[in-house]
This record gives structure tokens, C-alpha cells and sequence, in this order.
């Protein structure tokens, strides 16, 4: 049997308007799960042609469910921001806010009151580009950064250039080991060079690169690409180890997500490695034979 998920949400907000929030948090975990677990197992579109046409595909049906008009002319035109540019900019579509009460989308910021239902302002829910940017309390985010050195050693050991070469298809498209390696270490370069502009300037301006562009360009052994990513890592932390709580805060401007802090940077690239983790286990799996 297939759960209609709609029927969950539906319970969800029933709990809410009980009373009972941790009966509503439970059934909102669970139907996170569900969608996830689904997901995992998606064949997904794997390029922006393929994205974007699905995208205008599902268009007329968020248009039939009375989505706001502007809501889905941003949306048109994100698509279009893709297709001409290959990255959709903070520019390119304002923070959009839905009441928690009625559903009411606005763009830019929350009215003093719900237009439709006369909820609060509090009330509207806000939606961050990426759980990539929830930053994370700066001793556990050090320690997070700290690991990925040795589980990135643990993923390449013993495995020959050959096969840390060979691509694997997957939800996420077609990678190799060395490939999806070499874009850990290109995107450890990224935050390294973005650390040393936010000590630098008081407001940086973090120009942002699609993922097509992190990677690394060197021809290294799997063994040597996890001496590399380890020695840039270590490096890095000694210098992250010293900033100050009020640097942790400093705002940089960047062309994708906006104002964003050097907390928040540091929080994106190790969410960002903890990502990789799933992709890079599972293909380690295909290429040794591991259910």
C-alpha cells in the first residue's frame, strides 16, 4: 500500500491545533522519512536540460493549485536563470515566506499580518536555500571538519587506481570515487580561499561556482588524494582554531545565497563533505561487492 502523505501532514496539523507538538513533530519525522527513503531510490534528472524541462512540467499543476502568480513567474524565470546561466542567483529569486496557518505565500518579508487569515508575522515560515547553512556551534562544526580527513582515508583504502576510477551511476548521477574525492578537496580549497576573505575584508564578496566547477585537477593515486585533502584540512583547521567568536559572525555577500556568515561558510562545506559521505559509501559498496 502506498501512504498518501497528504494524509500525514493532515494529522501533523491536527496534533499542532491540539495541542499535542511532539505527536506533531513524530509524524512530521515520519513523513520526512517516507519522502527521503523514496528518493534514495529515485532515478532522478541528472542534467539542468532534464531538470528544467521537469520543472516546466510540474508548473501547470502547482498553477492549478492556486499557487500565487508571482510565485510561479519567479519560478519561470529561475528556470530560465538556469538554463542561460547554469546557477539561479540570490538575485534571481527573493526569499519567499508561506503562513504556517493558511499557506499564504509572499515574497521578500513577512506582512504584520497574513493578508488571508490575519495570522502574525511570526507566523510565516521562512525557507533557507540549503540545511547546508543552519550553522552549527562553532566547537562541533570544528569537530565535524576534523573527521572527514580519516573517513576519507577510511572510503579510498585499499583500492586500486583503477578502480577508484571506474564510474558508478546512482540517484546523484554518474561519479568515480577519485572524482567525487577530487570535488571534496576542490571545495576544501573553496572554503579555504573563502576563510582567508572574510579574516580579510569586513564584508567579503563571495562570488559563488556551480559544483561543475570544484574539483580538483590533479592526477593522484586514491592514496594521494587522501594525503592531500588530510594536509589542506589540517592546515586549515590550525587557522579556523584561532578566529575569534566575533569573526565567527562577520557577513559576507554571496551571489547564490546571499548575506551569509563565516559560521555559516564553514557549516556548508562540512554538511556539504557529510553529503558526499552517502554517495561515496554506496559506490565503495558497488565496487567491492558489498550489499
Amino acid at each position: 500500500m502506498s501512504i498518501d502523505l497528504y494524509d500525514v501532514e493532515r494529522l501533523a496539523r491536527t496534533a499542532v491545533d491540539l495541542g499535542h507538538y511532539n505527536v506533531a513533530k513524530l509524524l512530521h519525522a515520519a513523513g520526512a522519512s517516507i519522502v527521503n527513503r523514496r528518493l534514495y531510490g529515485e532515478n532522478l534528472p541528472k542534467t539542468d536540460a532534464d531538470f528544467r524541462a521537469a520543472l516546466d512540467a510540474l508548473v501547470p499543476a502547482l498553477q492549478a493549485e492556486g499557487l500565487d502568480p508571482d510565485v510561479l513567474a519567479v519560478l519561470r524565470l529561475a528556470g530560465d536563470a538556469l538554463v542561460e546561466r547554469g546557477m539561479v542567483t540570490y538575485r534571481d529569486v527573493p526569499p519567499l515566506l508561506v503562513c504556517r496557518v493558511c499557506g499564504e505565500a509572499v515574497r521578500g518579508h513577512a506582512p504584520e499580518y497574513c493578508p488571508t487569515c490575519g495570522a502574525g508575522e511570526t507566523a510565516f515560515q521562512d525557507f533557507p536555500v540549503i540545511y547546508y547553512l543552519e550553522p552549527e556551534p562553532v566547537r562541533i562544526l570544528l569537530g565535524e571538519l576534523a573527521q572527514t580527513p580519516g573517513w576519507l582515508d577510511r572510503v579510498l583504502a585499499d583500492l586500486t587506481t583503477e578502480q577508484a576510477a571506474q564510474k558508478v551511476g546512482g540517484a546523484e548521477g554518474e561519479w568515480s570515487l577519485m572524482e567525487a574525492a577530487g570535488h571534496l578537496l576542490g571545495a576544501q580549497k573553496l572554503l579555504a580561499r573563502r576563510v582567508q576573505l572574510f579574516l580579510a575584508s569586513d564584508l567579503p564578496d563571495l562570488a559563488a561556482q556551480s559544483p561543475q566547477e570544484v574539483k580538483d585537477e590533479g592526477k593522484r593515486t586514491p592514496g594521494q588524494m587522501a594525503e592531500a585533502f588530510r594536509a589542506a584540512r589540517t592546515s586549515l583547521l590550525a587557522q579556523l582554531r584561532t578566529v575569534s567568536p566575533a569573526l565567527w559572525l562577520r557577513v559576507g555577500r554571496h551571489s547564490e545565497f546571499g548575506p551569509m556568515t563565516l559560521q555559516q561558510q564553514a557549516t556548508y562545506f562540512a554538511k556539504h563533505e557529510q553529503w558526499h559521505m552517502a554517495q561515496m559509501t554506496r559506490i565503495r559498496k558497488i565496487l567491492l561487492g558489498i550489499p
